[in-house]
């Protein structure tokens, strides 16, 4: 097992290796998830992380290999302090722990760094991988959406997990 980890911000010069490990990826996402697999794709992903209310970040081993990936998307300030997780394993990693460990990373600089108060994953309820990660991760189930997000062209059922920093501070204990 890869012993380091590391997070770091989607680049530019990632596009070929980050659209080869999508696309090898694909039989993993099914109807939970489209993945960039193109380059307008991947320019498009690249210029709406690269927004100031938008992270992309790569977890990535000591080789520098993509592992995975996890995006804060409509982060708010003010009053909120909230953020949505986003996350995509790269199919050669899946079930090993790389996403775990990952997530609670991101979750440090999400409440430590970023100083966020909340952080909300939305998921399909039978995507079960993905609802344990958050789950075992210490987030809550805050309650069901019917027909929340298109996937794939069809309006989909998600479940909100969330996170607060309290929540968090509580598990680091």
């Amino acid at each position: 097992m890869t012993s380091k980890l590391l997070l770091r911000e989607l680049k530019l010069e990632d596009e070929a290796a980050f659209l080869s490990a999508m696309l090898r990826s694909q039989p993993l996402y099914g109807p939970w998830m489209k993945t960039p697999t193109t380059q307008d794709d991947f320019i498009e992903l690249y210029n709406r992380y690269h927004q100031s209310n938008h992270k992309s970040l790569l977890l990535c081993d000591e080789s520098n290999q993509i592992i995975g990936v996890f995006n804060l998307s409509e982060i708010v300030r003010g009053v909120f302090q909230n953020a949505y997780l986003g996350f995509s394993v790269v199919i050669d990693y899946a079930g090993q722990g790389f996403m775990s460990r990952g997530l609670k990373m991101i979750l440090q600089k999400v409440f430590i760094e970023m100083q966020l108060h909340r952080l909300e994953a939305n998921i399909q309820p039978a995507n079960m991988r993905s609802i344990n990660l958050v789950k075992n991760n210490g987030f809550r189930n805050e309650g069901f959406s019917p027909r929340y997000l298109i996937i794939n062209g069809e309006w989909r059922d998600f479940e909100r997990w969330a996170i607060t920093y309290e929540d968090w501070e509580v598990l680091q204990r």
